[in-house]
């Protein structure tokens, strides 16, 4: 059914894509659900209501649809570099990894939580597998670090990724776009919106990316790491009268991948007789096919009081399955290979929310929220090609969240307001896990299970002492709840409780100031922070329950420090050149963290590393200059973004320290009458640079970024 629609839906995009524009249509609309610059001022919905970026006191990044089409953005892959303080990898669907300002990680394990939320209309996404989906006809992306559990349903300790779509439109308007690149790379978007019937709105948009593989696998002599990927979205909007308003969106994406889990790192162990030191180059005998499939659907009611209050009422549904093969050891010897790993993970979720009217001086947000998701997984992992020689493990968790939030802005004076906020979460998670590996290494844990109450806060005071300029100091706690290590173990002797662990929290302080001076020429933010990381759920050499000899366990006995600055500025000085720069300072290192382990054998303290994933610095800068052109505008856009020195694994060896490194990238286009025609290039001086490294049956194993990529895009507005 998931082909059929998705099918359909290409075949429709090629039609819309194909079929004559009238000149009736040929005017360029301002999208629906944009927010748009008002008053020179940025508005934005981080704290569900439409504020001014400048008022609020959060650390907040926002762009817009210009801004992202600018910048040449079309997955979340894309835009991670232009966020200061944010983190994103990824090699295959189960193993993306978020982080802001080193917190974070990734939820490979379906017994784990994601620490940075990640919210597409108002609907969070259960899993770090679900983030890389192409964003077409995105209105806005915001991005909010630090602790959020008093704005949105789900509580996360790392920050938000809050990602808000175009609405359906009252008249009829459309987009098309392709793109053609090297590595035979094509991309394809387009979207139809309008009236259905009175009050009825309706939007379709599909997607699709096709790239060739760009890493030769010497075996077979094939190439690898290609892209397949199929989307589409339907939305519609109902507005029977002017106080009730009804969104139903749903949306469905294909991924059929090859994409190597790791690669030749070094010429160690059984790597020795054919590394060849080119990271183009692979040499695996075993399938390393990366399949995906996803949907959801949700429907928001938003309901207005004769008193301007705003009820809302958010019902969700989302499954993402990841089915993954993998040449564990990448050589063209079979020593390990999984097939397969899955993750299968279904979500429901219901919020109810209240907003009280933006005038007067108590402003509030209240809501309830209630979370399941079910998953299960399946782990086959063969050694020398025998499954009875390496493991077989299934596992599966449920999960049952309830929660009460509320947030407060109360205006003492005109200048200076204080916003209070209070969460409590009640979580209970069961689940189970089999695993069969020989005689001591067998298990079948059929009743596990932990509950975590928590209470969660926010306090801040911002001071507002001219429209030009804000101060503001922030104090807040979020938690992430406990779970279940559900993934190969090769430990002997466990109980049940082994594979328990419980809840971490991390307390964020800081102070900011945001501005602008020059009539918002030039607009500017600069923070200050500090976050105190308790209990982090890290692995370490610990004894079991039932043994004393140590074995490497899922526990909460990591601490973290993270101090740093941020600080993003803007600036027009012409007409038409628009200049911006962002930079992000981290001393990000762990106080606590005692029994690490270094070849499973050795017991060490990693107290005083840096944290993984990581960098010191990361800063970035843009200049856009755009003039006219006979009936058109030219535009030549270039940024560089550098991402600092930083460790790949907590155990701070020098082979998994990754030197800094800067990304270069550039467009050169043309607009006119709707019609957008550009060149564009990314990572231009063809950096290498690896985002994962590790050490597996002693091998030297790593992922390395993107390579270069060019090509010419078309886009055609109606």
């Amino acid at each position: 059914m998931t082909k059929s629609i998705l099918n359909s839906a290409s075949s429709l995009g090629v039609m819309i894509m194909l079929a004559p524009i009238a000149t009736a249509f040929a005017a360029e609309p301002v999208p629906a659900g944009d927010d748009v610059v008002t008053s020179g001022e940025i508005v934005v919905t981080a704290r569900r209501r439409a504020e001014s970026l400048q008022d609020i006191p959060l650390s907040v990044t926002a762009f817009d649809s210009a801004a992202l089409e600018t910048a040449g953005v079309n997955s979340f892959r894309d835009i991670a570099h232009l966020m200061p303080g944010v983190q994103f990898t990824e090699r295959g669907s189960l193993s993306a990894q978020l982080t802001i300002r080193g917190v974070g990680g990734d939820s490979r394990n379906i017994g784990i939580e994601a620490g940075v939320g990640m919210y597409l209309d108002g609907v969070y996404i259960p899993r770090t597998s679900g983030y890389n989906a192409d964003l077409a006809e995105i209105s806005q992306i915001e991005v909010l670090r630090g602790p959020q559990g008093t704005l949105f349903g789900k509580n996360t300790i790392g920050g938000v990724i809050n990602i808000v779509t175009k609405e359906p439109t009252d008249t009829v308007e459309g987009t098309v776009y392709a793109s053609y690149g090297n590595y035979d790379a094509m991309r394809t978007q387009a979207s139809i919106s309008g009236p259905l019937a009175e009050n009825l709105f309706a939007k379709l948009t599909v997607a699709t990316f096709d790239r060739d593989g760009y890493i030769h696998n010497l075996y077979d002599d094939s190439y690898v790491n290609d892209e397949n990927r199929r989307g589409a979205r339907l939305q519609l909007v109902f507005e029977p009268t002017d106080a009730l308003k009804l969104k139903l969106n749903g949306d469905v994406t294909r991924d059929r991948r090859t994409v190597l889990q790791t690669q030749m790192n070094s010429s160690a162990g059984a790597a020795a007789p054919y590394y060849t030191g080119n990271r183009f180059e692979a040499n695996s005998d075993r399938p390393n096919d990366d399949k995906r499939d996803m949907w959801g659907t949700d429907l928001t009611a938003e309901y207005t009081l004769a008193n301007d209050m705003v009820l809302t009422s958010i019902s969700a549904y989302r499954k993402i399955n990841v089915t993954v093969s993998s040449d564990i050891d990448q050589l063209p010897i079979n020593m390990f290979n999984s097939d397969p790993l899955t993750d299968f993970v279904q979500m429901a979720s219901q919020e109810l929310r209240i907003t009280s009217p933006g005038t007067g001086p108590l402003r509030y947000v209240g809501g309830l929220y209630y979370y399941h998701q079910r998953g299960k997984m399946l782990r086959e992992i063969y050694i020398g090609g025998s499954l009875t020689s390496g493991a077989f493990n299934e596992g599966k968790a449920i999960t049952n969240s309830y929660a009460a939030y509320l947030n407060v802005d109360y205006d003492v004076t005109p200048e200076l307001t204080l916003t209070g906020g209070l969460r409590y979460t009640h979580e209970k998670k069961t689940g189970a896990y089999l695993q069969i590996r020989g005689p001591v290494l067998s298990y079948d844990f059929d009743d596990l299970h932990r509950k975590d109450e928590n209470v969660s806060w926010t306090a801040s005071a911002t001071y507002k002492p001219s429209d030009a300029l804000t101060l503001y100091a922030t104090a807040s706690k979020g938690f992430k709840s406990g779970g279940f290590n559900l993934d190969t173990i090769g430990a002997a002797n466990l109980v049940g409780n082994d594979l328990v662990f419980g809840p971490e929290s991390v307390v964020n302080y800081e102070a900011g100031i945001k501005g602008n001076l020059f009539d918002r020429l030039l607009r500017y933010s600069a923070s200050v922070f500090r976050m105190d990381y308790s209990d982090k759920q890290v692995a370490q050499f610990v004894a079991t329950g039932a043994s004393t000899t140590p074995s490497v366990q899922i526990t909460n006995a990591g601490k973290a420090r993270i101090e740093g600055v941020e600080f993003e500025a803007s600036l027009s000085p012409i007409e038409g050149l628009n200049l911006s720069a962002n930079a992000t300072y981290l001393d990000a290192k762990y106080t606590r963290f005692d029994y690490s382990t270094i070849g499973s054998s050795v017991s060490v303290s990693y107290a005083g590393n840096r944290i993984e994933f990581t960098p010191d610095w990361m800063l970035g800068g843009q200049a856009e200059y755009r003039f006219p052109v006979g009936a058109g505008e030219a535009f030549l856009v270039g940024s560089v973004n550098y991402m600092g020195d930083m460790y790949l694994q907590a155990e701070a060896l020098p082979k998994y320290h990754e030197d800094g490194y800067a990304l270069v990238d550039a467009r050169i286009g043309y607009d006119v009458g709707g019609l957008t025609v550009a060149l564009w290039g990314k990572n231009l001086t063809k950096k290498d640079y690896r985002t994962y490294a590790r050490v597996f049956g002693g091998l030297d194993q790593a992922v390395w970024g993107e390579p270069r990529t060019y090509g010419i895009e078309v886009r055609y507005r109606f």
